[in-house]
């Protein structure tokens, strides 16, 4: 700090002799050694209170951070409100078929009621079966094929012959 070598110190020690005398060095250098021990305590204090200062800013800083996390999480929440949980879903249910009690069947699982089944169809259900069932089903198997019509020769068929 003050970059003082022996020579100067030498120089110094003997000025202050001469300065304080023989019997009033001793408490000048009490004197001296306390204020130096004074001032390197108000300068721990000093630089720790700088650190604190700046521990607290940091904090401040993150604090303010976990705030604006936590207004945007609220806000996050917020909207998803009014959506609420997932619905639950059988693991067991297969997944060609619609959930149960929605009322609608799987094509391969639709039929005709049957004779005796609880579960009877009233005039307005029978009646939107019908409008939306195809007019004309869909041969399973191809239909036979037509007779020919008789020409004037005669008929066709050798055994019709003797029939009017």
């Amino acid at each position: 700090m003050f970059d003082i070598g022996g020579p100067e110190l030498f120089f110094l020690l003997i000025l202050a002799l001469l300065i304080f005398g023989p019997r009033r060095l001793p408490q000048v250098g009490r004197q001296l050694g306390g204020f130096v021990a004074q001032m390197r305590h108000a300068m721990r204090d000093m630089q720790g209170t700088l650190e604190r200062e700046v521990a607290l800013e940091d904090v401040k800083g993150a604090m303010n951070e976990v705030k604006g996390i936590q207004r945007d999480a609220t806000a996050i929440a917020r909207e998803l409100a009014g959506f609420g949980p997932p619905p639950y879903v059988d693991p067991n249910r297969r997944r060609d078929l619609p959930p149960a009690g929605s009322g609608v069947l799987a094509p391969e699982t639709a039929a005709e009621p049957v004779a005796g089944e609880t579960g009877a169809v009233g005039p307005a259900e029978a009646a939107a079966a019908e409008s939306s069932a195809p007019s004309s089903p869909a041969p399973s198997e191809p239909a036979p094929p037509r007779a020919a019509a008789p020409t004037a020769d005669g008929p066709d068929d050798p055994g019709q012959a003797g029939t009017p």
